[in-house]
């Protein structure tokens, strides 16, 4: 049985029109004009006084491959530094399986703060490593004064630690300072 819209009373008729007009009506765009590109300075070009509290400094630490036996793991960061106060606080912790089931990648995988990656800056899309898989623990803290970013990296009693499958842990190297 067909319902026309007429079968449907009023409110029908009033939704076969619309749907009619809806379908029959063809907007009349003026044809795209191009967009000229102006190159913009990179951000490390960007004086300090014009952002201030815009520098990083990355921590990391490398495991060699085959270092992850095969199974389940779990690691978190934590900071202890007193320049950087604001990002004193351990991170939540990460689960991956390292297994033969998967295929090693020819570079690192990331262990970041949210999880695992294929890139430094790649968006977290792993959740299993090869057991040949080189590995490198990393922590950017963005957001940061050059002097805070330099003394992060020089004091000693700065100190970025991963721990892993809760009995393992392992202090990350501060990298030079950089301009995001």
């Amino acid at each position: 049985m067909v319902t026309r819209p007429r079968d449907l009373g009023l409110a029908g008729i009033i939704l076969g029109s619309l749907v009619l007009a809806a379908c029959s009506a063809q907007a009349t765009l003026p044809p795209p004009t191009p967009t000229q590109i102006v190159p913009t300075s990179l951000p490390t070009a960007v004086g300090p006084e014009t952002q201030p509290g815009s520098w990083a400094v990355s921590f990391s630490y490398e495991f060699p491959a085959g270092f992850w036996l095969e199974g389940d793991h779990r690691y978190g960061f934590y900071m202890n530094c007193p320049v950087l106060q604001q990002f004193n606080v351990p991170s939540e912790y990460r689960d991956f399986t390292v297994t033969q089931d998967t295929i090693a990648f020819e570079s690192p995988v990331y262990l970041r703060l949210g999880g695992l990656s294929t890139g430094a800056l790649a968006p977290i899309n792993l959740d299993a490593i090869h057991p040949d898989q080189p590995t490198v623990a990393v922590v950017t803290v963005i957001g940061v004064t050059e002097d805070q970013a330099r003394q992060a990296g020089e004091l000693s009693e700065c100190e970025m630690v991963i721990g892993w499958d809760a009995i393992n842990a392992q202090t990350l190297v501060a990298a030079e300072p950089f301009r995001p």
